[in-house]
C-alpha cells in the first residue's frame, strides 16, 4: 500500500516541475530563446538579459561577433552552457541574437543583487 501511495504522491510533482521547465522558455536539448534589455551584471563584462516573457536572468556568452551595446533590446537564441561562469543568472552559449526595437532607456527593475 505504501509503494502505492509513494506514486501518486509522485505525479503531481514530477507534473508541476515539467510545466516549470516548459513555460520557461528551454526547449527540447537545452536549446534557449529569449528577448530583453541588454544590462551589465554584478561583475564588468556580464552580459545579461532579463526575458520578457518570463522574467528569467540570461547570462549570454558570445563567442564570436560583435557583442550587443548595454542598453539594447535584442533577442537570441542558444543553448545552455555547462559548467561554471563568474556571472549571475542562467548561463546562455549564443547562437545567433540581433536588435529588436525595445524601449531600453529606464532601468527594467529585474536586475539581481549580487549579494
Amino acid at each position: 500500500m505504501k509503494i502505492s501511495a509513494l506514486k501518486f504522491a509522485t505525479l503531481p510533482i514530477m507534473a508541476a516541475a515539467l510545466a516549470m521547465v516548459g513555460h520557461g522558455q528551454i526547449g527540447p536539448g537545452g536549446s534557449v530563446k529569449g528577448d530583453g534589455c541588454v544590462w551589465e551584471g554584478p561583475r564588468t563584462g556580464c552580459i545579461m538579459v532579463t526575458d520578457r516573457a518570463t522574467g528569467n536572468i540570461y547570462n549570454l556568452l558570445i563567442s564570436s561577433g560583435g557583442k550587443p551595446e548595454l542598453g539594447t533590446g535584442i533577442y537570441f537564441y542558444g543553448g545552455l552552457h555547462r559548467g561554471a561562469t563568474a556571472c549571475t543568472g542562467q548561463p546562455v552559449d549564443v547562437t545567433a541574437w540581433g536588435k529588436r526595437k525595445l524601449n531600453c532607456n529606464e532601468p527594467d527593475g529585474k536586475k539581481p543583487s549580487p549579494y
